[in-house]
């Protein structure tokens, strides 16, 4: 069974060797203590990804596999992951993965594009802890959590993370996080209902701006 399952997901048959699994939203996937044994993959929903308790590494979307750590000793699998809303998620074993990898190049495909992808946004991630601004960390944030959708005016994100969330994502405090909501609130293109409204055109001027 994948992970540590709390609560337990819900499973049913897919008809191939992949195993579907529907978990409510704040389920824990896999943690530290129970590691992933499994490789996943986001079939809908939004997944939080972590290192301990301090940060956070993504959001993820759908299409994107992740629990590579399960190819891996033990020892070194330290990510966690939960949902964040309800989520549909499929799971393979990790020698069904190796001998579809053989057999199935599509599958292949999709799978280094998706860790590639995932690469390189980590990898613009510490370039941004480097060269920008932590107002600008989270703009940049935002736009990423922000439904991927052409066109202008105003769009609700699928979940709103909370200030702390946020925080452990870019690397500040709550306090600096409330400080750039008020902010982008002010200069017109971010809102909070409680959850958050994002005006996308709006967005994109002020990354532009401060690039």
């Amino acid at each position: 069974m994948p992970g540590s399952l709390k609560p337990g997901p819900k499973r049913r048959g897919s008809g191939t060797k992949e195993a579907i699994f529907d978990f409510p939203a704040r389920a824990t996937i896999f943690d530290a203590r129970h590691p992933s044994r499994w490789l996943y993959q986001l079939r809908s929903g939004r997944v939080q990804v972590s290192c301990g308790r301090e940060v956070i590494l993504d959001y993820l979307r759908t299409g994107d596999f992740f629990g590579e750590e399960c190819f891996l000793p033990l020892r070194l699998r330290r990510q966690s992951a939960k949902s964040v809303t309800p989520a549909s998620i499929g799971a393979f074993q990790v020698s069904h993965v190796l001998d579809r990898l053989r057999r199935d190049s599509r599958f292949a495909r999709r799978l280094l594009r998706s860790l590639a992808g995932r690469l390189e946004w980590r990898t613009q991630t510490i370039r941004d802890f480097v060269r920008e601004p932590a107002e600008r960390r989270l703009a940049a944030l935002l736009y990423r959590l922000t439904p991927g959708r052409t066109g202008v005016g105003w769009v609700r994100l699928h979940f709103s993370p909370s200030n702390s969330e946020m925080a452990r994502t870019i690397g500040t405090t709550r306090a600096r996080i409330s400080y750039f909501i008020g902010r982008f609130q002010r200069l017109g293109w971010l809102q909070r209902q409680p959850e958050l409204r994002i005006r996308r055109d709006g967005l994109r001027e002020f990354l532009e701006s401060q690039a």
